[in-house]
This record gives C-alpha cells, structure tokens and sequence, in this order.
C-alpha cells in the first residue's frame, strides 16, 4: 500500500474586475487508500496524477479514493466533473455519501467530457473512486467542489434586505446547490451601515443564452439601492464554466442583485459573497456581459452619493411628463366640452328666434 503525497497550492484566476480569485488544489498520488478533504465556501479541486490540465497522462493500475465533508449536516456538496478516461477499463464512481455503499451520483464512468458535469449531494459527504488499469492512459479527471447551501432566504417571496458587515455573508440562487426553480422572480438589496459592499461573486450557473440578449434565465448586479438599465454592472446568463469568477465594490451603500427565471430549462444559479467595506470607493459602471471585457475600476476617493441613484431620477422624470400629459389631456377635453355646450346653445337660441 502506498502513501498519499497532497500537495496544496494556491492558483490564482482572472476574475474579470482586476482581481483574482483564488482556489485550492488537492493532488494525490494513492493506491486503495483513502484521502479525507476539507470542502468549504470556496472553490477547491483535485486532479489524477499527471492530468497537467488535460495535457497530461495519469498512471496505470491505480486504485485512488478521496472522500469529501462539506464540513456541516445543513451543507452539501456541489461537484464538477471534467473527465478523459480510457474506456473500458478506467472508470470514475461518485458516491451520494461517505463510502462506496452509498447511492452512487455516476457509476463506472469513462470516456470524455466536452464540458464540465455537474452532482450535487443530498447530504454533507461525497465519496469518489477512480480505478486504472494496466493498458491506454489519458489526461485523467479534474473534480471541482465547494461546500454549498440554499441561501436565497425569502428574496423570492418579496424584496428582501441583507445587511453587510465586517465578515462574508452568503446569497445563493433559489434550491441552491440544486436546480433553481421555474418562474421565479427574485430581488435582494445588500446595503452596508457603514461603506461600500464587496461582492465576491464564487460560482455562476445559468440556463445558456446570448450574452447580448439574455432572454431566458439571468442575473444582474445593479450598482445603488434600486434596479434599473443605466446601473447595471453585470448581467449574466451562461452555464459553468463560461463565467470566470469576478468582484465588484459598489460606489454607494447599496447592492440591488435581481434574479429571474423563465418555465423551462434550470440550473444550478449562482452563489456569491457579501460583506462591507469601510474604504469608500467609487466605481464607473458600465453595462457588461460575462462575454465581456471588464469596464468597471475603483479608486480609494469621498464616497459617492449614489444610494438615491438615477433610477429614482428617472421615475421622477416620467412621473411629471405623465402628470403633464394628463392635465393636458384633461384641458383640451374641458375646452371640446366647452365647445361642444356653446355650439349647441347657439342652435338653442336661434330655434327660439
């Protein structure tokens, strides 16, 4: 029997606002011995030995297992399963708990994945085997996971208010880490007592759909305490893995994140981060896509007053050019009135004469 050799590291990706986020790798080289992981909020995941990106080639006769705690019993695991194997004989199995004697999530799988496959547990454990044999090697597996919950609170039953302090906070999509719902509305204004909000956006999953259009399911983040086109920093509505993680510190003290889905297709949604930020900042907000490239950047300056934002502005505006055109209206059926009584009483009197 051998020893496991883990190795952890921090790699670092673009998170499409000039900063990175950071995930935990987990490498292991074993031999029918199994290997206790840690999951937490944060992306962590493990490859086979040599898998190198997919470039590489894993090792033949290898019997490797890895069991996964989400940490809590109210948590669960969310899973992403990249894979080539050489089929027949290596095979990957994930298991729905702590042991191979649990409901497997996919047995006995092989072959290649075009994209990453997406599991989710019903309970805090996953455990997970991979078996080689002694013939062809490919580039192996890459799992990727993070400890996960519903969050979504009651933003979905009515405009719901979440306070932001010095520690993280969670906000999920709807039945996060399963499928979101159909039909859904959902609306959350994240407002901090005392400076910005940081947002870390963790994980997007959304029904796939054009960047420019987003007809279908999606999610915005809307700089200030309201919704509407002109504050818009990002709208988003692609599957995993196409949405690169990303931060993003509101110029206010307010967040307004708004989700919306139609009565087909689900996903898995969306997980971010939230907490203040007491270095005010201001931001340029443009409207961008997950496509897109980042145009948003902060500066340490006096803290813009953007909580009464111009969306409130706007409704101002339509409001008096409505009032304005109704009391018009108004006028001119007073004066067709007035017309109309003078007319016919000019008819009355001549009849008389």
């Amino acid at each position: 029997m051998k020893n496991i050799d883990v190795v952890f590291t921090k790699q670092s990706t673009f998170t499409g606002f000039g900063r990175h986020h950071f995930s935990e790798y987990v490498s292991s080289t074993c031999d029918v011995t199994a290997h206790e992981i840690q999951a937490d909020s944060s992306w962590r995941f493990l490859t086979s030995t040599g898998y190198h990106e997919g470039s590489g080639s894993y090792i033949n006769n290898m019997d490797c297992w890895w069991r996964i705690d989400s940490g809590g019993d109210d948590l669960k695991l969310l899973l992403f399963l990249t894979r080539d194997l050489a089929c027949p004989g290596d095979k990957i199995s994930i298991y729905d708990g702590d042991s191979s004697t649990a409901t497997p999530l996919v047995s006995d799988l092989c072959g290649t994945s075009a994209t990453p496959t997406h599991y989710s547990t019903t309970q805090r454990h996953a455990y997970i085997r991979l078996v080689t044999d002694a013939s062809v090697s490919r580039a192996g597996i890459k799992l990727e996971f993070l400890a996960a919950k519903d969050y979504s609170g009651t933003g979905c039953t009515g405009s719901q208010t979440l306070i932001a302090g010095d520690n993280s906070n969670l906000l999920s999509s709807p039945n996060f880490p399963g499928l979101y719902t159909n039909a859904k509305t959902c609306r959350w204004l994240i407002t901090s007592v005392v400076g910005n909000v940081d947002l870390d956006i963790v994980f997007s999953d959304i029904e796939d759909d054009l960047p420019s259009r987003c007809d279908y399911d999606k999610y915005t983040i809307n700089d200030g305490n309201d919704r509407c086109e002109n504050n818009v920093v990002r709208t988003v509505c692609s599957h995993y893995p196409k949405v690169t993680p990303f931060t993003f510190t509101s110029s206010g003290s307010s967040v307004v994140v708004f989700f919306v889905s139609d009565s087909s297709i689900n996903r898995r949604g969306f997980l971010l981060k939230y907490k203040s930020n007491a270095t005010y900042t201001t931001t340029t907000v443009t409207q961008t896509t997950e496509s897109s490239s980042p145009q948003a950047t902060s500066s340490s300056v006096e803290k813009s007053n953007k909580d009464s934002n111009t969306c409130m502005d706007a409704r101002m505006v339509i409001g008096i050019v409505f009032g304005s055109l109704v009391v018009v209206i108004f006028s001119v059926i007073v004066v067709v009135f007035m017309i109309l009584r003078f007319h016919n009483l000019q008819k009355t009197i001549k009849q008389k004469d």
